[in-house]
């Protein structure tokens, strides 16, 4: 059995009350230790673990991945270097990591990109799903309040630690995982929907600029006041800046347009909004004979399944 040291140099018998205090100035004074710290801190921004050396050589993007682990440990060392002269603070690490390109890239079009092309840049950027606690903490900012059902056993469901038995977070989505976020993205959508309108318009988080009696398809302003509208929430719940002729504010319209649509067309539906989502609410203050409540619900539950909410 090895006795106590570091390396090879053995613990001074006049230094084992301070063993701990002894082992972490040797600790820091290794090159690897300000590589492990900078490794570590990548791994807290991104939720990802750094590149290692590809070792298959029949692999047919070997090279490609080669001089993507080559950029990104150029990356780490020249990092490392400057935690290192700056006294090992650890702030400063966190700080160059988010000024480089491997956490700032965004917007990387994949589609025409030749495969090895794509291969070197599949590590860059910040894409990594959100824990129970940011998905609370991002609906209460969005919205006012938070879900408040991610907690105890569904937030171990959705990939949440106990720090006993679980002590690693779940990095990729399971089953369970994608219904929960149907569940938050109906529940919240039906809630916070009829909530809004229910405020006065200067009060409100989602629809400020539009009321319940805009119907699609009528004039050129109602039109308008549906694209303001959902610019707004692209912006508001996903952090996205769209003109009002883009395609995804089209295709969004389009959704909006077509539950209008159908519901006209149909007989016997209730006036109402769902008794659960108008629950707790006045009686009479969500009449939806147009259906246009339950339109606007539909656009939210929809932006709240893209991976714009649920990942960054």
């Amino acid at each position: 059995m090895f006795g106590a040291g570091f390396e090879g140099d053995s613990l001074p018998p006049k230094e084992r009350w301070r063993a701990l205090q002894w082992l972490g100035e040797r600790t820091a004074k290794d090159p690897r230790f300000a590589v492990a710290m900078v490794e570590h801190a990548y791994y807290l921004l991104t939720g990802r673990k750094v590149l290692s050396p590809p070792k298959d050589l029949g692999d047919p993007f070997y090279d490609a991945r080669s001089r993507a682990f080559q950029e990104q440990r150029t990356q780490v060392e020249a990092i490392a270097n400057r935690f290192a002269k700056s006294g090992f603070n650890f702030k400063s690490v966190l700080k160059d990591w988010v000024v480089s390109d491997f956490y700032r890239a965004d917007g990387l079009s994949t589609i025409s990109m030749h495969p090895e092309r794509r291969i070197e840049m599949e590590d860059l950027g910040l894409v990594r799903m959100l824990a129970p606690e940011q998905v609370e903490r991002k609906v209460g900012a969005i919205f006012g309040q938070p879900w408040g059902k991610l907690n105890d056993q569904m937030a171990m469901l959705y990939g949440g630690i106990d720090s006993k038995e679980v002590t690693e977070r779940a990095a990729d989505p399971s089953g369970a995982m994608g219904a929960i976020q149907r569940i938050l993205a109906n529940d919240v959508a039906c809630k916070q929907t009829a909530l809004d309108f229910n405020r006065k318009a200067k009060d409100r988080l989602l629809f400020p600029h539009i009321e319940p009696d805009v119907l699609p398809g009528i004039s050129s302003e109602s039109d308008s006041k549906i694209r303001q509208t959902i610019v707004h929430l692209n912006q508001r719940i996903l952090g996205q800046y769209d003109t009002m002729d883009s395609p995804d504010v089209d295709r969004i319209f389009q959704l909006f347009f077509g539950i209008v649509k159908d519901a006209s067309e149909r007989k016997g539906i209730d006036p109402r909004e769902n008794y659960h989502c108008r629950r707790n609410l006045p009686g009479d203050a969500l009449a939806d004979p147009k259906y246009t409540i339950r339109a606007w619900r539909a656009v939210v539950t929809f932006l709240l399944r893209q991976p714009g909410f649920l990942y960054e």
